[in-house]
């Protein structure tokens, strides 16, 4: 005899289930990115990837793409202009990052990769391709249809908002 489980049965599930997963991949035994970073990094640079905020790493990976402002590094990557620039200062001062004046701008100067940035971006980029594959083949188990569904939840739960320690829908 197959048991069917109610609707509250499973949301009840669905609900200890996401702390769970939260709980596993939030480990206290240390941070895998890091460490990947740090062993894929010459020796040099593995205490500025260590240090190194997960927006730092961001940046560089939009700085990489073009040459480009402050405020267009803002743009690029949805930030404030503050925050942008508070990273990007640290940046610089790791050695990651060089500014350049702009011909004919006094004001504005131009930001790319030093060459410790851009192989610090590439162990980036490898490291979330990596993580991309694993995930890939994780989920090759479900069939197109499940896939959609878990799609779809995902979706919907990035819509919400939290209102004091509810989940709502944004209105």
């Amino acid at each position: 005899m197959v048991s069917v489980k109610t609707k509250s049965v499973l949301v009840d599930e669905i609900n200890e289930l996401i702390g769970a997963v939260g709980d596993k991949f939030d480990s206290a035994e240390g941070d895998a990115e890091r460490d990947y970073m740090a062993e894929h990094c010459p020796k040099r640079l593995e205490q500025t990837v260590r240090r190194l905020p997960t927006l730092g790493m961001h940046l560089l990976a939009h700085i990489a793409e073009n040459p480009v402002s402050i405020v267009g590094l803002a743009a690029r990557s949805g930030q404030l202009k503050g925050t942008a620039s508070k990273h990007v200062q640290r940046l610089v001062e790791a050695g990651l990052v060089e500014r350049s004046p702009i011909p004919g701008n006094r004001k504005e100067v131009v930001l790319s990769l030093t060459a410790d940035g851009r192989l610090i971006n590439d162990v980036h980029s490898r490291m979330h391709d990596e993580m991309k594959r694993g995930v890939g083949e994780f989920l090759s188990r479900y069939s197109n249809a499940e896939l959609s569904v878990l799609t779809k939840m995902l979706r919907d739960l990035l819509a919400t908002e939290k209102v004091g320690i509810r989940i709502a829908l944004r209105e």
